[in-house]
C-alpha cells in the first residue's frame, strides 16, 4: 500500500500550510535535505553525482511534482508519498525542462517562483528563467528552514536515539583506548560502534590524543596514546538521515588539578546555557551569555558559535551564535557545546542534544555523563 503523507517523518502539514501562505506561487525543494523532507525519499545520487538533479514543485494546494532520474523511480514509488513522479532519462531529457513544464500546469508561468537559490547551480538557475521568461524568483531556503526547526516526535524520537548510540560507541573507544593505540585505532572502535548502534553510516569521527586534541576538526592520525593524554571526540553519523553531533572528553590515566580545574568551569557554563533553552530566548542572547560566563571564569572563548540546531544538517537554524535572532519555541533541538583548546597542546570538549519544551530544557544526550571527565584506567 503506497505511504500517505501523514506518515511522513517530517511535519509536512506544516510545510503545505506554509507554501499555501506564502508569498510564492509555487516552492521548488532542490536540495537534497529539502527534496528528503518534502518526500521522504533519500535520492542518494543526487548528493554523489551533482548533476543528477531532483525536484519537487508544489503550491501547496495541489498534488506536488517530483522530477527525478529515471534509475531512481522505482524506488521514489517504494519509499515515498508522492504520485506525479516524472522520470528523466539521464543525458537525454533534461531535468529543468521537466521541471518548467509542472510548473507551467501549475500556472506560475507569470508567477512567483520559490527555488533554492543557494543550491541550484547557475547554469540550471538560467535554463529555467530561458523557459520561464516572465516568471519572478525568490529564495525558498527561509520557509523550509523555518518548518524544519520545529522536530516531529518521530524526529525527537531519532535525534535522541542518535545521540545515545554514538554517546555509546564514544564511551566503549575510550573505555578500550591502550597505550601506544593510534588514534585510528580509536577511529574504528568509535566507526564500528556508531554503525552497531544503528546508524546508517559514520557522518564524521574527529577523536584525538594529546596535542592533538588542541585542534577542533582533525582527522584521526597515526599518533599513539601515552600515559597522561586528553582524548577528545567530535563525532556523529547518519540515523535514518538525522545528524548526531556528540562532544566527549577523556583522559588516560589519572586527573590532575588543571583538568578538573578546567572542566569545572566548562561544565558549570555548560549548565547555565542549557537552562536557558527555552521559549522566548534567542541564539543571540545565548550567546552574549555565554561570552559573559566564559569572561567570569577566565575561560578563553574565540569561538562564532556554541551551539546549533540540527537535523539533515548537521548546522540548522537557530544557531548559538551572535547574529542568531530567531527565539526557541517548544518542539525545537538545539546543541549546546563547550569547549576550550590550545593548539599543540590539549582541548576539553562537552556538546549534549537539548530540546526545547514549554517548561524546563531536556538533555536528551543522557548515556556518557558529561559531569567529570572519563578517566581510562591503565591496563
Amino acid at each position: 500500500m503506497p505511504k500517505q503523507m501523514g506518515e511522513a517523518t517530517g511535519d509536512l502539514e506544516r510545510l503545505q500550510r506554509d507554501i499555501a501562505a506564502s508569498e510564492f506561487d509555487v516552492v521548488v525543494a532542490a536540495s537534497p535535505e529539502n527534496v528528503l523532507y518534502t518526500s521522504d525519499v533519500f535520492v542518494s545520487t543526487q548528493v554523489d553525482i551533482r548533476d543528477r538533479l531532483a525536484l519537487i514543485a508544489w503550491d501547496g494546494v495541489r498534488d506536488p511534482v517530483f522530477v527525478l532520474c529515471r534509475v531512481e523511480e522505482g524506488f521514489a514509488r517504494q519509499e515515498g508519498w508522492i504520485d506525479d513522479i516524472r522520470a528523466y532519462k539521464e543525458f537525454v531529457t533534461s531535468p529543468v525542462d521537466l521541471l518548467a513544464d509542472a510548473l507551467i500546469e501549475m500556472g506560475a508561468e507569470r508567477g512567483y517562483i520559490g527555488l533554492e537559490l543557494d543550491y541550484l547551480a547557475a547554469s540550471y538557475f538560467d535554463q529555467l528563467r530561458q523557459r520561464l521568461p516572465n516568471a519572478r524568483f525568490g529564495r525558498a531556503e527561509p520557509l523550509f528552514d523555518r518548518v524544519r526547526m520545529f522536530k516531529t516526535p518521530r524526529e525527537r524520537d531519532i535525534l535522541s536515539e542518535a545521540f545515545r548510540g554514538t554517546e555509546k560507541a564514544l564511551k566503549e573507544s575510550f573505555e578500550g583506548t591502550r597505550i601506544g593505540d593510534t588514534e585510528r585505532d580509536m577511529c574504528f572502535r568509535l566507526a564500528d560502534g556508531i554503525l552497531r548502534s544503528g546508524a546508517e553510516s559514520v557522518a564524521f569521527s574527529h577523536i584525538n590524543a594529546g596535542p592533538n586534541t588542541g585542534f577542533p576538526h582533525m582527522d584521526p592520525s597515526g599518533y599513539q596514546v601515552r600515559d597522561g593524554d586528553m582524548l577528545k571526540a567530535d563525532a556523529g553519523g547518519r540515523y535514518r538521515r538525522y545528524y548526531s553531533n556528540v562532544g566527549r572528553t577523556a583522559k588516560m590515566g589519572a586527573l590532575n588539578e588543571e583538568d578538573r580545574s578546567w572542566w569545572t568551569r566548562l561544565r558549570e557554563i555548560h549548565h547555565e546555557i542549557i537552562d536557558m533553552v527555552r521559549p522566548g530566548n534567542t541564539g543571540r542572547e545565548l550567546f552574549e551569555a555565554a561570552t559573559a560566563l566564559h569572561a567570569e571564569r577566565d575561560v578563553p572563548f574565540p569561538y562564532a558559535h556554541n551551539g546549533h540546531s540540527l537535523g539533515l544538517l548537521v548546522h540548522e537554524h537557530p544557531l548559538i551564535s551572535p547574529h542568531e535572532e530567531i527565539a526557541y519555541e517548544a518542539g525545537m533541538m538545539t546543541t549546546v557545546e563547550t569547549r576550550v583548546r590550545w593548539v599543540g597542546k590539549c582541548g576539553y570538549h562537552m556538546e549534549d542534544l537539548i530540546e526545547v519544551t514549554d517548561g524546563a530544557p531536556i538533555v536528551r544526550s543522557n548515556y556518557f555523563d558529561n559531569e567529570e571527565i572519563l578517566v581510562v584506567e591503565h591496563q
